[in-house]
């Protein structure tokens, strides 16, 4: 199989202009379709921002309007996109949920975001899955930015034998340090790539920027097994640092999970460690 192509899309969205942060996202997924992307990543919270303050009135129903632009841009790019919204939920309550849509115009599914900051968590509830959706290329898991803090989020999408994690992210950049710091940490948890798209720009309610820095990350035990130029550091195999626009990397997702079943650390953790091993 040819390899695997990813792309993420490091962009500001302005609080109050749904419309216009739409109409940004579409520029860059198209940019990311016509460098070959099979899978496109957009950052938490998309169309609006982090506006969790007024999330009654600027959350969105899943499925609804927004989904369907996605799938519009999903089926014109011919890839699988992932984007992150605030939903609305039928039970009433309000949810960070990043969603997927696949190239043949259809959504294929959400994951609402588990773990919510004790502040967020006045406004947000927390989901309870982390679902794995099984696409052409492979195996694709659903986090978001707050997630990266957890490590038994990863290790459950690695047990599950997961090839890609799409983290839709909007960090505080107070907080940027911590996140670049645990990001290659929960490649290694996970033993797989992490599509890190995150939200740059200015929450002018709360006062504060985003942290920006989207990236994709490998297992860098996996690259110094599997290249013989790497150095250390080069796990992150493209980063935006501060600036808006589309990263894209190709990826051997069949080369990484031959290294998964001849190297992989997994097997040498005992059943009483591994988290939740039981569950399925």
């Amino acid at each position: 199989m040819p390899g695997t192509t990813i792309a993420i899309v490091q962009m500001e969205s302005k609080l109050g202009k749904p419309a216009q942060n739409l109409r940004k996202a579409e520029r860059y997924i198209h940019q990311a379709a016509e460098q070959g992307a099979h899978l496109i990543c957009l950052p938490e919270a998309f169309s609006t921002s982090g506006n969790i303050l007024e999330v009654a009135d600027v959350s969105v129903p899943i499925p609804g309007p927004e989904t369907e632009f996605l799938c519009e841009q999903a089926g014109r790019a011919g890839a699988h996109v992932v984007a992150g919204l605030l939903e609305r939920g039928d039970d009433g309550r309000y949810y960070s949920t990043s969603v997927l849509c696949g190239p043949e115009g259809t959504l294929l599914g959400r994951y609402r975001r588990v773990h919510c900051h004790e502040l967020e968590a006045r406004y947000l509830s927390s989901g309870s899955e982390y679902p794995v959706f099984d696409v052409g290329f492979g195996r694709v898991g659903l986090m978001q930015g707050y997630d990266i803090n957890f490590p038994e989020v990863a290790r459950e999408y690695g047990r599950r034998g997961v090839d890609v994690i799409v983290c839709s992210a909007l960090v505080p950049e107070m907080f940027a340090y911590v996140a670049n710091m645990r990001l290659p940490v929960r490649a290694v948890d996970a033993e797989c790539i992490i599509a890190f798209a995150s939200g740059i720009g200015t929450n002018l309610y709360a006062g504060f920027g985003y942290m920006g820095r989207s990236q994709i990350l490998a297992d860098p035990l996996f690259l110094e097994a599997e290249r013989f130029d790497f150095v250390d550091g080069d796990e992150r195999m493209v980063d935006l640092g501060k600036e808006a626009g589309v990263g894209v990397v190709e990826v051997d997702l069949d080369r990484m999970r031959r290294y998964r079943t001849k190297a992989t650390l997994s097997g040498d953790l005992q059943p009483a460690t591994y988290w939740q091993l039981e569950r399925e």
